[in-house]
């Protein structure tokens, strides 16, 4: 009975029904260079993450029937128009949803981030993605530098301060 209970709890975290962790702080990286990102946005386009050497990006990995990844995508909305100018892009990694789902989904919560499709999953497998959402902020060198498991108000003081100092100065 508690093997049941504790595999129930583990498959939840695994697909992203893990209760929610709201303001989450982000965790300082130390295993490794970015992996590879290579994949189509909605309108077809190849997206690479070299294309964005320069910017400080926020790798975020989702899924529309994920509860943390909707609750949390406003205030990413809300960050990248107010750090745009300044050197900063949002990645939204899709996993494996289908066009028309992304689609509705966009529909009814309209958003202006780069959505790209990740069809097969091979790209959050490459970045070790277990629990959605999780994210990854990269400076503009493209080395991970922060990450966190669950969503983030990205507007709190604290993490709009840690984005901000990576920010190139001009």
């Amino acid at each position: 009975m508690i093997q049941n209970a504790l595999s129930l709890l583990l498959l939840l975290a695994v697909l992203g029904g893990a209760p929610a962790r709201a303001g989450s702080d982000l965790k300082p990286w130390t295993d490794g260079p970015a992996p590879q990102l290579s994949l189509r946005d909605l309108a077809g386009q190849p997206v690479n993450l070299s294309d964005f050497k320069g910017k400080v990006v926020l790798v975020n990995f989702w899924a529309t029937w994920c509860a943390p990844c909707i609750e949390e995508m406003p205030s990413m909305q809300r960050l990248r128009d107010k750090l745009g100018l300044a050197g900063f892009e949002v990645l939204a990694v899709n996993y494996q949803e289908g066009q028309a789902r992304i689609n509705d989904f966009l529909k009814k919560r309209p958003l202006r981030l780069t959505i790209l499709r990740d069809h097969d999953g091979s790209v959050r497998a490459g970045w070790g993605v277990r629990v959605f959402p999780t994210s990854f902020v990269l400076d503009a060198d493209q080395r991970i530098r922060f990450t966190v498991t669950g969503d983030v108000d990205w507007l709190s003081p604290k993490v709009e301060s840690q984005i901000r100092e990576l920010l190139p100065r001009t």
